[in-house]
């Protein structure tokens, strides 16, 4: 009875261990390998940019795809050399063979960094590591009990496969067959900004810009008149006036990049980040 009783408590610690996302298909069926959504433009390919804001206090949710690949192209001899084995590179220059091969992926390693105090993360498979030419997701959840600009890097670390190498004259193996990692790299990297808006007696001051990112044109909609404040990333400050309603705003008045928006009045204040592309 008491094996019975810890397995079922294994069973539900496992299942209740990973997160119950699901890969976005628009990622999954491009069929090119990554982190999703991505942190910057892919060329010709007109994805959403980056993952969504958040505000002090309240409950943030954010799904990653991963995209494992199956194989790939690479030169094995800096793997060797860092791993002790340049004899083996000295051998196989010596016999002629290439250093740059095909190799087939055992499986990617992902774990996330830089996130704010009180959100967390989560994969939909044990340890985050995922077989090669398979779909996942990471879950980011939690209520952040700090506000700010937070870098969130998304690390992979790729087992690959080296096959074993034989000499083609004598038939002597320079190198057996080894799984090796790749270092560590990250493999996407947000940012992340928590806002540290509040409401007054009751009354919700909450703004909203859109579109953002913007291309050109963006609009911010108060309730109520405010002061707004656009800074970038230097801390300048790039625009400023009194607005009363929907204000939009050129692109042209601020150019491109990333901004941070501080709408507020005597009691209030609500900061955003802006990209203009």
């Amino acid at each position: 009875m008491k094996k019975r009783l810890l397995l079922f408590s294994f069973v539900l610690i496992s299942f209740f261990g990973y997160s119950q996302c699901t890969p976005d298909w628009m990622y999954t069926s491009l069929g090119l390998p990554g982190v999703y959504p991505p942190a910057i433009q892919i060329p010709n390919l007109p994805l959403p940019l980056g993952i969504a804001d958040g505000s002090l206090g309240s409950n943030y949710n954010q799904t990653l795809t991963l995209v494992v690949l199956e194989d790939t192209t690479m030169d094995i001899a800096p793997l060797l050399q860092a791993a002790g084995f340049g004899s083996a590179v000295t051998a196989m220059n010596l016999a002629g063979i290439s250093t740059v091969m095909t190799l087939d992926i055992n499986h990617a390693t992902f774990d996330v960094q830089g996130l704010p105090s009180g959100i967390s993360y989560q994969c939909d498979i044990f340890n985050c590591q995922y077989p090669s030419a398979t779909d996942g997701c990471i879950q980011l959840s939690g209520t952040p009990t700090v506000a700010g600009d937070f870098d969130v890097p998304v690390n992979m670390t790729i087992n690959i496969q080296i096959p074993a190498i034989t000499d083609p004259v004598f038939g002597t193996v320079i190198f057996p067959a080894t799984p090796i990692d790749i270092p560590t790299f990250a493999a996407q990297t947000y940012d992340l900004f928590i806002s540290d808006a509040t409401s007054i007696k009751g009354i919700d001051f909450r703004s909203k810009i859109y579109p953002n990112p913007s291309n050109s044109d963006f609009t911010i909609e108060v309730n109520f008149p405010m002061n707004l404040i656009i800074y970038n990333n230097l801390g300048q400050i790039v625009y400023s006036e009194k607005i009363i309603n929907n204000t939009k705003i050129n692109k042209s008045e601020i150019g491109s990049g990333i901004f941070i928006v501080e709408i507020s009045d005597n009691n209030s204040v609500e900061k955003y980040k802006l990209i203009i592309n």
